[in-house]
């Protein structure tokens, strides 16, 4: 397994009702070293010797899935791990970054090789649509938001209490504290 983040490149292509889909990225060369040693290591055990990497040469790969069969295709999620719908998905575009999750298997063509498949796809700059509409914009990873100490012991008073999921009162907090910022600095929405 390879686990690292990318950036979707602008030949990938997620358009909704397409029998294929394409996700194209660049593997970095950490990753590029490890997939090259596992490779030799799954050709010794069928004695063929060389076989090409699974990239382009400039580290370019390029995964191509059927929509209609569910064996290859991968799991989108978003930042925060909740699965991505086919509303979600249709948010995906060229230059977004993601953590991609790959595996190499044997490639079934008469040459003996290998090929990466993607196994999952977190887009790190979406959330995924909830059922009381789409999710806030703000990113956690994008935004240092500072919490006062009084107001994270109350948020976590009230998680023990009520028990709260960590994600559910770590959002609270996070949404109440923005919403007293943009008061603050007079771009609340509801005042105008």
């Amino acid at each position: 397994m390879y686990v690292f983040d990318t950036t979707l490149e602008p030949e990938t292509s997620l358009v909704a009702n397409q029998a294929y889909q394409r996700l194209v990225f660049r593997l970095p060369e950490e990753v590029m070293t490890a997939v090259k040693r596992d490779q030799r290591r799954m050709l010794k055990r069928l004695s063929t010797g060389k076989a090409a990497p699974p990239w382009h040469g400039d580290g370019r790969v390029c995964f191509i899935y059927s929509t209609s069969t569910s064996s290859s295709t991968p799991v989108f999620v978003d930042r925060r791990d909740s699965p991505l719908g086919d509303q979600g998905l249709q948010r995906v575009r060229p230059g977004c970054k993601v953590r991609l999750t790959l595996r190499q298997v044997w490639r079934r063509q008469q040459k003996p090789g290998t090929k990466l498949q993607v196994l999952k796809a977190q887009i790190l700059h979406l959330d995924a649509p909830h059922q009381g509409g789409l999710a806030s914009p703000h990113s956690i990873q994008e935004v240092s938001l500072a919490l006062p100490l009084d107001l994270l012991q109350d948020v976590e008073r009230l998680a023990l209490h009520e028990d709260w999921s960590t994600q559910a009162w770590l959002r609270n907090a996070i949404e109440t504290q923005v919403h007293r910022t943009r008061h603050q600095l007079g771009l609340d929405e509801s005042m105008a």
